[in-house]
């Protein structure tokens, strides 16, 4: 049977017709689907990217299309002229209508335009079909623009009802999105975060590390440059504590973006000296910084479950987090602070004792673990087997 996936992330292609995805996918995640289907039929949105832009397209990854057919799908919300054009979204939705037929089974990734749109269709037609919900529609727009705040209660709306439609569905959270966005069909937990088998003396490496040091304490922040990271708080945050006559941390920012916006702040407030910018890290250079760092904070205003805080925790950092999305049911509330909340971090982050960092530090190693491959890779196949066994008794 042949699958069609759906959802808006984006592709690119290059002058030989050779197709690249970003960051969220690799030939290895759809290698998954093809485990139990015979061919996907991927709808995905155009990059821009140009064919010929080879520096672009080498930080992509390249996936194998033999099994694979591509459809583009057009950006409607490209303008505020496209979004609101009747005829632009006619045209996007005949397209993502027009490859569910009844000998394919359906998967959907939500929040995202077409997504709701062919799970809509499912629904009413009684076609199976699978929803994985990746992240908070709200949360995502509400903090993003003004523009985003008029868009978030449709998206929180037609998030909730895809997934209470929804035959089967993955939740890449234990709790939160169950919760926000629940479904009465058959449901699952299944993270997309994939950890190496964990080495138990990564942990005593940790140990011996927050007993023996001495001086500032490094804090580190992986992930995009870009405002509902939540950086900026951080910074703010080490500036109060100074103004307060604490120097004793350190700011450690890996990621990609414009780092414009987060270094004037700091020198207006008269930290510069103590926020390190890395810039992009090479994946294989990712865990030895995390060894050589203190305290791991994910400031977010809006996430689902954290891949760049999952691979801190493996590393046995004792970490702290606003309460977004999965974060608090990753570490526990003891270790979170309000979103936004630069008071509630600066009065947190003094009270990070040696004694209290082992704790989380054996706590956040323990809890990594259920994000091994071998864990997940187990729970995945099974369940979405059910789904594609299901599919096809339909389709008979």
């Amino acid at each position: 049977m042949d699958m069609v996936f759906v959802y808006e992330d984006k592709i690119a292609r290059d002058t030989n017709g050779n197709y690249y995805v970003g960051s969220a996918f690799s030939q290895k995640v759809f290698d998954r689907y093809l485990q139990h289907f015979d061919h996907i039929i991927l709808l995905m949105r155009e990059a821009e990217v140009a064919p010929d832009d080879t520096v672009a397209l080498s930080r992509m990854n390249r996936i194998n299309t033999e099994r694979i057919d591509v459809v583009l799908l057009p950006n409607p919300t490209a303008s505020i002229r496209h979004y609101l054009n009747p005829r632009v979204h006619a045209a996007f939705k005949s397209i993502v209508l027009n490859e569910i037929k009844p000998d394919r089974a359906v998967i959907v990734r939500v929040p995202s335009t077409s997504g709701t749109i062919a799970a809509d269709y499912c629904h009413k037609h009684g076609i199976p079909f699978l929803a994985e919900a990746i992240g908070c529609p709200w949360d995502s727009l509400w903090n993003h623009s003004l523009r985003g705040k008029l868009l978030a209660p449709a998206s929180w709306l037609d998030m909730r009802r895809v997934m209470r439609h929804a035959p089967y569905s993955v939740y890449v959270t234990s709790e939160f999105l169950q919760h926000r966005y629940p479904c009465s069909g058959i449901t699952a937990s299944i993270s997309d975060v994939e950890l190496r088998p964990l080495d138990p003396s990564v942990l005593d490496a940790r140990i011996q590390r927050i007993r023996n040091h001495s001086g500032r304490l490094k804090i580190a922040t992986s992930g995009a440059l870009i405002a509902v990271k939540g950086q900026k708080y951080v910074i703010q945050a080490i500036a109060k504590l100074k103004a307060q006559g604490n120097d004793g941390f350190e700011y450690h920012l890996a990621g990609s973006g414009d780092d414009e916006t987060l270094r004037k702040l700091a020198k207006e407030l008269y930290v510069e000296d103590l926020v390190v910018f890395e810039g992009r890290l090479a994946h294989e250079k990712v865990f030895p910084w995390l060894d050589e760092m203190d305290l791991y904070i994910q400031p977010s205003l809006t996430e689902g479950m954290p891949r760049a805080l999952i691979e801190a925790m493996s590393r046995g950092l004792p970490a702290l987090g606003s309460g977004t999305g999965g974060i608090p049911e990753l570490l526990g509330e003891d270790c979170i602070f309000s979103r936004k909340g630069v008071d509630a971090l600066a009065r947190l982050l003094p009270t990070i004792t040696p004694e209290k960092m082992e704790r989380m530090a054996a706590r956040n190693f323990e809890r990594a673990k259920e994000y091994q491959k071998e864990t997940l890779d187990l729970l995945r196949f099974d369940f979405y087997s059910a789904f594609a066994n299901a599919a096809a008794g339909e389709k008979q």
